[in-house]
């Protein structure tokens, strides 16, 4: 059964169709993703979360560069989640911040004055929504891998990517972002993985699942009404307590077998096509937007020829000059766009005009694999009509 167009959800935490969850131990150590091989490292590990990948990575960092009593500093963007931020504050790292303008790049001159002030011992990079925002300094991230200092460079908003990486010394990323998945990350290195310090974490895996199955047995179970609405309350308060505790967690969790298993049997192409065709959609239909004269823009350029091919971003990122006005009109028609990210405690008091704008006016548009042109044309006909009411108050 599946609603008619006009009720179906689209966005929010993904779905798992009960029926789809493979039986058995999984694929167990032969467990491998094509996608995560294209950035040429030699070790690759998977791990329960994108914040475990980071975790791993440093701890690996440790062990393969670090020196006793050593105090280890680190540059991170000013816009980023600021979950991140906490593997660094558990390893004893200090942060500082460089900064990143409206269209998602960083200051070419800051930030390499910044690289020649404080001598990080490792630069967090991150390309956003699918574009390789940092394609202009490539050649410079080479320079400072050349001089010791550690890239890291995060994918989760950018997986299929296909020029992202290859300067890093670690790539990280969120899989359980991208797939219907209950858990999943991954770190690829050239360097050796402490794979030692990875934990069981199923019981947790487990739990998570349910909670995504209740929102299959949710979207497509035939219930209505009032019982529906308690179903709904039950799974999202589910989740918003699975994500707290994973913000107090400290233990490193390995990829569960479960989100092995479905990632085994999941077609990695298939989704990154669809992808693209929706957010090709998505451009074509704002594409004659602008801060100028609407109330919505795309915050990116279009892409062409390769780049168009490979971008498949984790959403549609738009600015909004009533964000939150845009996300409740589209909330009541059953589209959810999440803001990313909230800030955090740690770069609350260092962000410029530009970053504030960018916490202040961006929503990210759903556009995952599980939609179409059908559910791509709810999107755009609700922010045209949100246009029309914004023009006519």
């Amino acid at each position: 059964m599946k609603w008619q167009l006009g009720k179906m959800e689209i966005g929010s935490i993904y779905e798992i169709n009960p029926e789809t969850v493979p039986a058995g131990e999984g694929p167990g150590t032969l467990f491998s993703l094509k996608e995560t091989e294209k950035y040429g490292k030699s070790n690759i590990a998977f791990t329960a979360s994108g914040r475990s990948a980071i975790a791993l990575a440093l701890k690996s960092y440790a062990r393969n560069r670090g020196q006793r009593n050593e105090i280890k500093s680190c540059l991170l963007p000013a816009y980023m989640c600021d979950t991140v931020f906490f593997p660094f504050q558990w390893e004893g790292w200090e942060i500082g911040f460089y900064h990143i303008n409206k269209n998602l790049e960083a200051d070419v001159g800051e930030l390499s004055r910044l690289m020649e002030e404080r001598r990080p011992n490792l630069l967090f990079i991150h390309p956003y929504y699918g574009v390789d925002t940092w394609k202009p300094m490539r050649s410079l991230l080479k320079d400072w891998k050349e001089q010791g200092i550690c890239i890291m460079e995060d994918v989760t908003q950018s997986y299929y990517l296909e020029d992202a990486g290859e300067e890093a010394d670690y790539v990280v990323g969120s899989l359980r972002k991208w797939y219907p998945i209950p858990d999943g990350g991954f770190v690829a290195s050239n360097e050796p993985l402490a794979l030692d310090v990875l934990a069981n974490e199923e019981e947790f895996a487990k739990k998570r699942l349910d909670c995504l199955m209740e929102k299959w047995v949710y979207l497509y179970g035939g219930h209505d009404g009032e019982e529906k609405k308690a179903m709904k309350e039950g799974f999202l308060k589910k989740n918003r307590e699975m994500e707290a505790q994973m913000d107090v967690h400290r233990e490193i969790g390995a990829l569960s077998k479960t989100s092995a298993g479905i990632l085994e049997r999941s077609n990695e192409k298939e989704f990154r096509d669809r992808r693209n065709e929706n957010y090709r959609y998505l451009w074509e239909r704002l594409e004659g937007n602008s801060k100028e004269k609407s109330w919505c823009w795309p915050i990116l350029p279009r892409l062409r020829g390769k780049e168009e091919k490979s971008a498949a971003p984790l959403y549609f990122p738009v600015y909004a000059k009533d964000r939150n006005g845009l996300q409740k009109f589209l909330a009541e028609r059953n589209i959810y766009a999440p803001v990313l990210w909230p800030v955090g405690k740690e770069n609350e008091g260092c962000l410029t005009a530009d970053e504030k704008f960018i916490f202040n006016h961006m929503l990210a548009l759903p556009m995952d694999q599980r939609y179409g042109k059908d559910e791509m044309e709810r999107i755009s006909k609700a922010l045209e009509e949100y246009e029309g009411e914004q023009v006519t108050v």
